[in-house]
């Protein structure tokens, strides 16, 4: 029994973790883009691993509590946003998204100025507006593709749970990437 369990979630895995790969690897191509601007910028350097981790972190969450919730018989297509169970994981989500942000910035320029990097009132600012900002659009993205992608699979009798959570975290490393380094190239 054990080992039917075990093939039907590597049948699922299997295609969405390779398509996963592929979208966190082109992440890093807008990193390098802006490689000469974040050499002088020690605090996005320390932001951008915690910051990509955390998105990530949180797309799981909430793809998981999703479909626990699809699971549960707590909320349906019917009901979905009559129901407080989605609302109170979306508040949730972005409320504790956007202290965390802070928390990781100011831990970020903090660990920066141990390491010599100068204080600056308005850097510190930018990063705190970097982190705040990939972190709320990126959660909404993911709040809302766990939404849709996990109704989808759900109706297909597959575990959302075996495709959301590669895909939210694939999503997350490639935009928290991708939005940064745009971020970064408009305010520096």
């Amino acid at each position: 029994m054990i080992d039917h369990h075990v093939g039907k979630i590597v049948r699922e895995s299997v295609g969405i973790l390779v398509v996963a790969s592929i979208i966190s690897t082109f992440g890093g191509i807008g990193i390098e883009a802006l490689s000469s601007k974040l050499v002088w910028l020690l605090p996005v350097i320390i932001l951008l691993p915690s910051l990509n981790d955390m998105i990530g972190d949180f797309g799981s969450i909430i793809a998981s509590r999703f479909t626990m919730m699809l699971f549960k018989k707590e909320v349906s297509e019917k009901n979905l946003w009559k129901r407080n169970h989605v609302h109170h994981l979306f508040f949730v989500s972005v409320g504790i998204a956007i202290c965390t942000a802070v928390y990781v910035s100011v831990l970020a320029y903090f660990i920066a100025s141990v390491m010599g990097f100068p204080f600056d009132k308005l850097v510190f600012q930018k990063v705190i507006f970097i982190a705040m900002i990939t972190t709320v659009f990126l959660i909404l993205l993911l709040f809302f593709m766990s939404i849709i992608g996990g109704l989808y699979v759900y109706r297909r009798k597959h575990d959302p749970d075996n495709y959301l959570i590669p895909l939210t975290t694939a999503i997350a490393d490639f935009g928290s990437m991708i939005l940064l380094a745009l971020l970064v190239a408009w305010l520096f």
